[in-house]
């Protein structure tokens, strides 16, 4: 069941810190997921790039990115500066999470609609990310192109370099 309609998507801030944590964690594996204090700094340092989805009140996902130069996700980015460079033209994307009892209901999608959406508001000419080869079609359906096996192997995970010009 989508709930496109009822799910509204706005920034995160520090308060949100432990939901988001949590579905971080229930995301990715202990190797991959951020830190606590990753998302902490994040939230304190850049939170216009960190959005949430609530749905009658509960945080149920998130996407959070910083601007930067860079054109792709390496590694040394997920450090606490994360490459942020409020002046870069691109858009890089740390993760993209819901919680695992709200997937598959379109959560994910309208996340990423709202960061494709803010980023090209903003004038930033395109967005990157990684994303295990699972998810390369999810991303493709937004207008994604695969550049190939990334330069970032976080958590012992081969990635893909996934790019859209905004």
């Amino acid at each position: 069941m989508c709930l496109n309609n009822e799910i509204k998507i706005v920034n995160a801030d520090l308060d949100d810190l432990d939901a988001l944590h949590e579905i971080e964690t229930l995301s990715f594996s202990a190797e991959k997921a951020a830190s606590r204090e990753a998302f902490a700094y994040r939230l304190k340092n850049y939170p216009q790039w960190f959005y949430k989805a609530e749905y009658n009140g509960r945080i149920v996902g998130l996407i959070d990115g910083s601007p930067s130069d860079k054109k792709y996700i390496t590694d040394d980015l997920y450090r606490e500066d994360g490459g942020f460079d409020e002046k870069g033209e691109n858009v890089l994307i740390f993760g993209l999470a819901v919680h695992p009892d709200f997937r598959n209901r379109g959560i994910a999608h309208k996340l990423m609609k709202h960061i494709l959406s803010a980023a090209k508001e903003q004038g930033k000419k395109r967005i990157s990310l990684t994303c295990k080869e699972s998810l390369i079609s999810f991303y493709e359906s937004f207008g994604y192109k695969n550049h190939g096996t990334s330069e970032s192997v976080l958590g012992n995970v081969k990635s893909y370099d996934m790019e859209i010009e905004i």
